[in-house]
């Protein structure tokens, strides 16, 4: 299971199980997610209950969350030979583990935004392509910040210097060519996973709560 990619509703989890599952976490993540207002942090605790999952299905036992760790402006690591790459917005978290290679992941929930407002971070053709295309803007923008995490940036800054061809599925960043994979998300959302092996098998899933709660 080389690519896995995990997809859950949002919700808030009961006070006694987002304490427990807290407590799994290492200290550091701990002090992170309490600067939080309460819904960033249920959403930031359901990508880590996701990624519990994902090492399951890998032959990891969930423990290892223990090993998480968060460094400032940078992508998150755990102690294991993997890649994952988490993300969340209004009503979607989705988490991607590979044992393959560096893989990227972005969520964003559709909304009135247009690429005539992003023009620092879009190329012209792919301002011309999304036009006033809520979708096409979210489509374009979904596959450059999973590119991004993918190459283990963070932050918007790298993000204008991904180059895509905005109806493709490749992208590249700094000379490296990566593969663009969109997800099912549901309509009132876009989500793309970035991988630099097409070839590479891929699973997709939807996760329910109750296997979430059930970790």
């Amino acid at each position: 299971m080389p690519v896995c990619v995990l997809i859950t509703a949002e919700f808030s989890p009961e006070p006694a199980l987002e304490a427990m599952w807290l407590g799994e976490l290492p200290t550091q993540r701990r002090d992170q997610l309490s600067t939080k207002e309460p819904r960033a942090r249920h959403r930031s605790l359901l990508a880590t209950r996701l990624l519990a999952a994902a090492l399951r299905r890998a032959g990891h036992p969930p423990s290892l969350l223990a090993t998480l760790h968060q460094p400032p402006r940078s992508q998150p690591t755990l102690a294991a030979p993997l890649h994952f790459s988490l993300s969340h917005c209004d009503g979607r978290v989705v988490c991607a583990l590979s044992t393959d290679g560096p893989v990227g992941v972005d969520v964003e929930a559709l909304a009135g935004v247009k690429a005539a407002e992003f023009t620092r971070y879009l190329g012209a053709e792919e301002r011309a392509w999304a036009g006033l295309s809520a979708r096409r803007f979210l489509s374009v923008w979904t596959r450059k910040e999973a590119v991004v995490k993918a190459a283990g940036s963070a932050g918007l800054a790298a993000v204008p210097t991904v180059e895509t061809a905005p109806a493709g599925q490749v992208a590249t960043l700094a000379g490296r060519t990566w593969h663009t994979v969109a997800l099912p998300v549901g309509r009132a959302h876009l989500g793309h996973l970035a991988l630099a092996d097409h070839g590479s098998p891929l699973r997709i899933e939807r996760v329910r709560r109750a296997e979430l709660e059930a970790l």
